[in-house]
């Protein structure tokens, strides 16, 4: 994993923003929004490398974010949750990531992943962003090489589908979340399962009018947890 330390001058404090950014993206996308006083924030991507080398034990308090597949990143990472962890909100995506009726169905990831290319990617990159707005703010920004984009996917892939079935398990309960976003036009994690799966969790899942990637339309941090 890759870990941004986002800390601009006069930043920081005892509260952190922890956000596990989704596949093919960059801390670029969240640099817009604005961080409540006495918070820093740490965006991680790149999960090519699941592996989470950074320590939380200066903070008093974390505040978890999980968008798109970096629900289940964060899901693997804080299978128990965590007593420091103040709130835990993730954002278009469910700990089953790949799944018929709760996550992206198995057959459209894999035909994601098969079939990637530049072409494909640009595809992808409409339907995630839905309209004209968030498309042109998505791609305004750094976009990682197709090599990375690719080995990155198929990383995710290969690691979902090792898990052993008690460690599954126990990352499918997700008892890290307590709060759930779902974007009403999503179109690559399909609304209808994320609601089903927060449901069976007993997590009220919040509905806005966004695509699957929202952040362009988002002006605070603090949008994701009041």
């Amino acid at each position: 994993m890759k870990i941004d330390r986002m800390i601009t001058e006069g930043q920081g404090g005892e509260t952190l923003i922890l956000c596990f950014s989704g596949w093919a993206s960059t801390s670029q996308l969240f640099c817009h929004l604005h961080v409540p006083e006495g918070h820093e924030v740490w965006v991680v991507s790149d999960y090519r490398d699941l592996t989470f080398d950074a320590s939380l034990h200066a903070f008093r308090a974390v505040r978890v974010v999980g968008w798109s597949m970096g629900v289940w990143v964060a899901s693997r990472l804080f299978q128990e949750g965590g007593e420091n962890i103040l709130s835990a909100t993730a954002v278009n995506g469910t700990p089953i990531p790949i799944d018929d009726r709760l996550g992206i169905p198995e057959a459209v990831f894999e035909g994601t992943l098969a079939h990637l290319s530049a072409a494909a990617k640009a595809r992808f990159d409409r339907r995630m962003c839905d309209d004209r707005p968030t498309l042109d703010a998505f791609l305004a920004l750094p976009q990682p090489p197709l090599e990375r984009v690719r080995a990155e996917l198929r990383a995710l892939r290969d690691a979902v589908r090792s898990l052993a079935p008690a460690e599954a398990a126990r990352i499918a309960e997700g008892r890290l979340w307590n709060r759930a976003i779902i974007g009403r036009r999503d179109r690559i994690f399909p609304p209808q399962n994320q609601q089903a799966y927060w449901r069976s969790r007993g997590v009220m899942a919040r509905e806005i009018d966004a695509s699957h990637c929202p952040f362009p339309r988002l002006r605070s941090w603090e949008e994701l947890w009041t």
